[in-house]
């Protein structure tokens, strides 16, 4: 990654908050962990031209940089953004990645499965009630191109919108033949050969719209919050996850796990991050998400952090995290 583009240092990149790396920082170690590397926490000495009027035109000048291509996947991935814990974030994550994948490049879908709608709003997409969304789709069997549009003005990126009209879905589907296959037929009668990804994002449950992601998807992107209780529920999740895979959909499978959250204050979060990538291994990103005022304020913006503050530690680490997603494309047969 360019830092000197982004005017981020690596222990930013790395999701440490609190580092700017303005001035001349002088190292002071600090342990995190034990069972982690030392984390060197600069000391800021105030800078004199750091001003909010200058933090603005170094976001608008990164923002306007040429952003050269990321590889793109040779044939479509299709991803689903799941965990039925709430706030670990998953909307986040899935905006996030979409927008940095299509600043460079990469052609995305967001499909909105959430009927709280929150992708929808991120990416600017017009979602209230009336609007052709995924709930036609699901239901009626609406064809998916036709409730597809243009997410905010990033060209590539594309959103199915959620409407309120969802939470009654699982309800209305209970009755219907093969429900779990609604969003599978949806996909396959659409022509995904334009597109490099199609990233679903979940509601914070493991209900019949989880299960028709699960079901339609081809990998999993798992996105586990640096708390306590993270990995309660994931357990339930890969279970859920595996009997997809024996009974609808064999090749399904956790491909990437994304530590969102992470505040380097804390030794719990080291120490989750620890146990995560223990147990998850090669599949973890290396990049860390860190707790981010920007990123929580880019969506009452109608936005992604991406376009929102590109120079904030929270975009840069999105931006490397799909970096990360891109290179590993590559590896994709």
């Amino acid at each position: 990654m360019d830092h000197g583009r982004s005017g981020a240092s690596d222990s930013e990149v790395l999701g440490i908050p609190g580092i700017s790396g303005a001035g001349s920082p002088e190292p002071a170690a600090a342990e995190v962990s034990g069972k982690t590397r030392s984390v060197v926490v600069p000391e800021i000495r105030p800078d004199p031209l750091d001003t909010p009027i200058a933090r603005a035109a170094q976001a608008a000048v990164v923002g306007r940089s040429e952003r050269p291509p990321w590889p793109r996947p040779p044939r479509c991935r299709i991803m689903t953004i799941a965990n039925q814990k709430g706030g670990v974030g998953k909307t986040t994550t899935a905006v996030n990645l979409a927008a940095s994948l299509a600043q460079h490049g990469s052609r995305v879908l967001v499909i909105d499965l959430d009927p709280q709608g929150n992708a929808s709003t991120a990416l600017d997409v017009d979602h209230h009630v009336g609007v052709p969304s995924v709930y036609d789709v699901l239901v009626d069997g609406r064809p998916l191109a036709e409730v597809i549009q243009p997410a905010g003005d990033i060209p590539g990126l594309f959103c199915a919108p959620a409407t309120i009209d969802l939470a009654g879905a699982e309800i209305e589907l209970v009755p219907v033949v093969a429900r779990e296959l609604r969003l599978t037929r949806a996909l396959k009668s659409f022509d995904t050969s334009g597109l490099d990804y199609v990233l679903v994002d979940c509601p914070p449950s493991l209900g019949l719209l989880t299960l028709n992601a699960l079901v339609a998807a081809e990998e999993v992107l798992l996105p586990i919050q640096c708390e306590y209780y993270a990995l309660e529920g994931v357990q339930q999740l890969l279970n859920t996850a595996e009997l997809v895979r024996v009974n609808f959909n064999p090749g399904l499978h956790v491909s990437t796990v994304l530590l969102t959250m992470y505040d380097g204050r804390t030794r719990l979060a080291s120490d989750v991050a620890d146990d995560v990538r223990k147990h998850f291994g090669t599949s973890v990103l290396s990049t860390i998400i860190p707790r981010s005022v920007r990123v929580s304020e880019a969506p009452s913006r109608g936005q992604s952090v991406i376009a929102y503050d590109p120079a904030s530690s929270g975009a840069i680490a999105y931006t490397e995290a799909a970096r990360e997603l891109a290179m590993n494309s590559a590896g994709v047969s």
